[in-house]
């Protein structure tokens, strides 16, 4: 079923216009699921990221764009000790994510957030408050005339950067070479941040890392990710 009008009105962000994907089919469950948690798992635009609920003396990790939850899942299941923070705007991933994390077991220590994350970023989240930030396979917007519409971008690398404790970490992938590179170009200028690559700039595949349903697909299509690893200074 399609997500009802009275749900999206709810819970779409109107304030920042965004690109791609916002609506899209979900079953009855997975909105009860929504319904269920949002509300008490949600992190509504007008909350700081201090007034969430979470334990700020415990480490607090972010991932944007998160898509179906899987990575962020895992996330969690490995680092019992992290608090998460997700961030996604298309509401039938935030659906399967929470089913996900409720099935796992470990849904009270994370929250979501569906306005963009710059928006988090400015707004809730104050200086030095995240232990880490992943970013897996953001949109590569390949035409040259799309290319402002890339996540990653010097303003941007520089607020991340600015949210992000001394010592903490920044982690980034891509299957399109042309964005992963466009990545490490602009982190690599971005003061504060060190790579941890080698004389490429990339770093090798973490062995314990899962392979989402994302990367399992570019993989069937003959495109291996590119892994960045950066730290805060």
């Amino acid at each position: 079923m399609r997500l009802t009008r009275s749900f999206r009105d709810q819970y779409v962000q109107h304030e920042m216009r965004t690109h791609g994907r916002k609506n899209g089919f979900v079953t009855k469950g997975q909105e009860q699921r929504l319904r269920r948690w949002l509300p008490e798992i949600g992190l509504k635009p007008d909350v700081p990221l201090a007034d969430c609920g979470f334990d700020m003396h415990a480490p607090v990790v972010m991932e944007i764009g998160f898509g179906n939850g899987d990575f962020l899942t895992e996330l969690a299941r490995r680092h019992p000790q992290w608090q998460l923070l997700g961030v996604e705007i298309y509401l039938p991933g935030v659906a399967k994510c929470v089913g996900r994390l409720e099935d796992a077991g470990v849904i009270e220590r994370c929250r979501i957030s569906q306005q963009p994350a710059q928006l988090v970023l400015e707004r809730q989240i104050d200086e030095g408050q995240l232990d880490g930030v992943y970013i897996n396979h953001p949109d590569p917007w390949p035409k040259k005339k799309h290319h402002k519409r890339r996540l990653i971008q010097k303003d941007f690398a520089a607020l991340l950067c600015s949210r992000i404790k001394s010592g903490g970490f920044l982690r980034l992938a891509s299957d399109k070479p042309d964005l992963a590179i466009w990545m490490r170009d602009i982190l690599d200028q971005t003061p504060g941040l060190q790579n941890a690559g080698g004389p490429d700039g990339f770093v090798p595949r973490e062995t314990d890392r899962i392979y989402t349903k994302f990367e399992q697909r570019g993989l069937r299509q003959g495109r291996e990710s590119q892994f960045l690893h950066y730290q805060r200074l």
